[in-house]
């Protein structure tokens, strides 16, 4: 064993290790079937923690890859900060809204978030309940404080309920690139994990994450990091009635004193953000009562796709909005979104667009507006979707339709 990798334990009854290389979505589908909202730029499935739960089952079960995300503050703050990591982001498989503030502005915004879904919430679900067919979810975990990871191990072993521990590593403490060499990987993959449970810090656990993902053959991968410390014991978590209140944070400092710093930064760049856009974001969705039907046609124009959308691009009329958008992806093309006869939209539809962002971009594409008004564009901006105008179509547009008229 190499001597830089520190408490390094493989569960000696790995079961074979089966590659995942399956499109895993939480219930089947892709990533246009999501119920998936816009917060701020950040995409929110609106899934409680039993429903996070049972997506970590069926993909554990079926091995089929599963990488997600639960943003708060701090994941806010970094995505208007560093476009890098806002693409981490976005290019999960789930995004699972941590934190009060999000919550609220979640539900400003116009999304039916039901409640706050916090990594520590659904990990707790998932390891108090029975293991599905008869066995439990295999956890491993990476990183975490000197012996934090072996004491939730041992925690875990001990419990004999939801999860069983498929062994812990602690990297130690260089940058994403020494914890990606291959004798680390190959330590994580020889466990034979259902999930990876990362815990790095927010940005380096998410970047080794997104560098690593099709690396992995464990299918679950996700970063909790002070869920290895509230297995192990180490670090209490907040009594239920402060979580309620969204006061969560005052504990974690009485814990962590060190951590006042982080909320002290998140807090001064949330209200940076918020002076700067929150007007935008509460006036979003509303207007008519009785919302005109969305509609979208498409059109290619030498190597973009047109699509043109007219009515309110709300939530009651996705599903043209899903079709168009599904098609364009898959053509693959510059796509062009022309709002010249859009009405209203709101959280669910920049939701869309940002799985078509996600889409477009894993093919080398990008997303381009057309005929958008000022109003428009101060909520794509709202949503930290800086698109660049598109080229005017001319006398070459293609009459031919790639997803007609609903």
């Amino acid at each position: 064993m190499n001597a830089s990798l520190k408490q390094n334990r493989l569960s000696a009854a790995a079961p074979p290790t089966v590659p995942a290389t399956a499109v895993s979505r939480p219930f089947g589908g892709d990533d246009f079937d999501r119920d998936v909202w816009c917060v701020l730029g950040l995409p929110v499935d609106v899934m409680t923690a039993p429903e996070a739960v049972q997506a970590i089952e069926i993909a554990a079960r079926d091995r089929r890859p599963l990488s997600f995300v639960t943003p708060n503050v701090n994941f806010l703050v970094r995505a208007f900060r560093d476009r890098e990591a806002r693409r981490q982001i976005i290019d999960t498989d789930l995004s699972l809204v941590d934190g009060a503030p999000l919550v609220a502005l979640g539900r400003l915004a116009g999304a039916p978030i039901r409640e706050r879904c916090a990594g520590s919430d659904v990990f707790d679900a998932l390891r108090l309940r029975a293991g599905f067919a008869g066995r439990r979810v295999r956890v491993f975990f990476f990183g975490g404080r000197d012996g934090a990871a072996a004491a939730a191990s041992a925690a875990i072993a001990a419990e004999k309920r939801g999860v069983e521990s498929a062994g812990y590593l602690n990297p130690g403490h260089g940058d994403v690139d020494q914890m990606s060499r291959d004798e680390i990987i190959n330590e994580v993959n020889a466990a034979g994990a259902d999930f990876v449970l990362v815990a790095l810090g927010a940005a380096k656990g998410q970047a080794w994450i997104d560098r690593n993902r099709a690396r992995l053959t464990a299918p679950v991968v996700a970063h909790l990091g002070a869920v290895v410390d509230f297995v192990a014991g180490t670090v209490s978590r907040a009594p239920a009635p402060l979580r309620r209140v969204g006061l969560e944070w005052v504990w974690r400092i009485k814990e962590d004193p060190s951590l006042w710093r982080r909320y002290r930064d998140d807090g001064l760049g949330l209200a940076a953000i918020l002076s700067a856009h929150l007007a935008t974001i509460a006036r979003a969705g509303r207007g008519k009562a009785a919302p005109a039907p969305a509609e979208s046609v498409a059109r290619r124009v030498g190597g973009t796709t047109f699509i043109a959308l007219s009515g309110d691009l709300v939530a009651d009329g996705r599903a043209p909005l899903r079709k168009a958008f599904r098609q364009a992806a898959a053509e693959g093309r510059d796509v062009a979104l022309d709002l010249r006869d859009a009405g209203r939209l709101d959280a669910s539809f920049f939701g869309l667009v940002l799985m078509l962002e996600k889409n477009l971009r894993s093919k080398g594409a990008v997303i381009r507006l057309a005929h958008v008004t000022r109003a428009q564009r101060r909520l794509f901006s709202a949503n930290a979707m800086d698109y660049e105008d598109a080229p005017a179509i001319g006398a070459e547009a293609d009459r031919g339709s790639i997803a007609a008229a609903v």
